[in-house]
């Protein structure tokens, strides 16, 4: 199953996996991990009632720091599409579609090994490993930043009144403060400093909602201007939590100097596993947008985009109820207590599935009305549109809980092989649906990726099953 969450709003760091962390931040399994790890490596760790209550506290602020930064992503996509014309909303959902990308081989090249190979290589020397991965941040979100910032400067070049110019210009000047907000937010956890994350992600929520505010107030707001604000809000966030977990100062472990080069080469030894599934993700529920936009035109990209915000929501609380479980079958599989976890997983994915399916029937009977409290009329000829995405989240609740007993069974690799037959059929269908269906035509793609990930995801989970039987 691909991980939906990092198409959600901001797509927020997204929560990581039992054998490896994986977002975006504000993980339940990466912190959990980091709990024994930091405080006695080599002490195996014993499971009392007392430490779970630890770390379903941990667990749930973590979900609150996830709630705060994708609520950011939804204030920002909302108010955009509110306040702009759909086409210049459009060429923002463009834009952000590449962030995300782009966000996708940060999470799998610095937040991942991060929280894995930190607590566990570099215990004793955290801040100065913090240092280290924050040059790596530097080189290769710079080098990227780079490549967008010409990127930009190459459309002006041709189309220089198209408004996706300002668009990939801003994107590109907020990428580097954008991700390094992000990296400190997982420093945070790795710290076992959940309560800071959330502090900081509360900070970028206020800064920007605040800040857009303004823009609109003067008629400054643009997606240049949007991606600015972000980037900004991003860097005071990551500076405030830098400063105050001493990263900048390095006040402990300052006599100890670690290379930034070598801690790259570590993290490309854990990370290069995972670049398959970064590139493929976007694949199976994001690539709709940029068809939509080069068969339609921007106006149509950003209606689809504005269309889908509210089943987002819905897929965001889907994976983050999925993860919250993870931590319990996980504790299944250590007992060896294989019936109980497939029955609950079983249990979790028709309940998320029942759940998903209510939200699409709201959907169905209230699109009109919500359209017009959500976007003021704007989108009104889209309104259709958002029952049918709400299906998205209803195919994916499907196999949400068979994908956590996967995890929790310590098969992370079945994502990798659901995403290279979700991917595929989802660009394919795109390709085809689009030019014969439109806006249809797309929604019907993402379903059909999510589908065709999730088919594999179940199969094997059924092959497990039969194999321990």
């Amino acid at each position: 199953m691909p991980d939906t969450n990092r198409t959600v709003l901001e797509a927020s760091p997204e929560l990581p996996r039992t054998s490896r962390t994986q977002t975006v931040g504000a993980g339940v399994a990466a912190q959990v991990e980091a709990v024994p790890s930091i405080a006695k490596p080599n002490t195996k760790v014993v499971i009392t009632r007392g430490r779970l209550r630890t770390w379903g506290w941990l667990s749930a602020l973590s979900l609150v720091d996830q709630g705060l930064a994708s609520g950011a992503g939804f204030g920002v996509n909302l108010l955009l599409a509110r306040w702009i014309v759909p086409e210049v909303y459009g060429a923002f959902a463009v834009a952000f579609g590449g962030f995300l990308f782009v966000s996708g081989f940060h999470n799998v090249l610095l937040l991942e090994p991060m929280s894995v190979l930190g607590p566990s290589r570099h215990a004793g020397s955290l801040l100065a490993y913090f240092r280290a991965q924050i040059a790596v941040h530097a080189v290769l979100v710079g080098a990227l930043s780079g490549v967008s910032l010409l990127g930009g400067f190459l459309l002006w070049k041709v189309v220089s009144a198209s408004p996706l110019v300002g668009a990939v210009i801003g994107g590109g000047v907020a990428l580097p403060f954008l991700l390094l907000a992000w990296l400190a937010r997982r420093m945070c956890y790795v710290m076992q400093r959940p309560g800071l994350a959330i502090q900081g992600s509360a900070f970028y929520l206020g800064l920007v909602c605040a800040g857009l505010l303004v823009l609109e107030h003067f008629g400054w707001l643009n997606p240049f201007s949007a991606f600015a604000l972000m980037g900004c809000g991003g860097l005071i966030s990551a500076g405030l939590l830098l400063r105050t977990l001493d990263v900048l100062k390095g006040k402990s472990g300052a006599g100890k100097r670690l290379r930034w080069l070598p801690i790259l080469q570590e993290n490309w030894t854990y990370g290069k596993w995972l670049i398959g599934s970064a590139l493929l993700n976007p694949a199976v529920g994001q690539a709709q947008v940029f068809f939509i936009a080069a068969f339609l035109g921007l106006g149509a990209a950003g209606g689809l985009r504005a269309m889908q915000l509210p089943s987002l929501v819905m897929t965001q609380g889907i994976t983050a109820t999925g993860l919250l479980f993870l931590p319990v079958l996980s504790g299944d599989h250590g007992r060896g207590a294989m019936a109980g976890m497939r029955h609950k997983s079983m249990l979790l994915s028709v309940a998320l599935a029942g759940v998903s399916l209510c939200f699409a029937g709201f959907l169905a009977i209230s699109s009109g009305r919500l359209e017009q409290v959500l976007f003021g009329g704007k989108y009104a000829t889209y309104a259709w549109l958002m029952p049918v995405l709400a299906l998205v989240p209803v195919v994916n609740a499907f196999s949400i809980g068979y994908s956590m007993a996967l995890r929790a069974s310590q098969k992370p690799q079945i994502d990798l092989l659901a995403n290279l037959v979700g991917a595929p059929v989802a660009l394919l269908s795109a390709l085809y649906f689009i030019r014969w269906w439109g806006l249809a035509g797309a929604a019907s793609s993402m379903m059909l990726g999510f589908l065709a990930s999730g088919a594999v995801t179940m199969v094997w989970f059924q092959k497990e099953k039969r194999a321990r039987a």
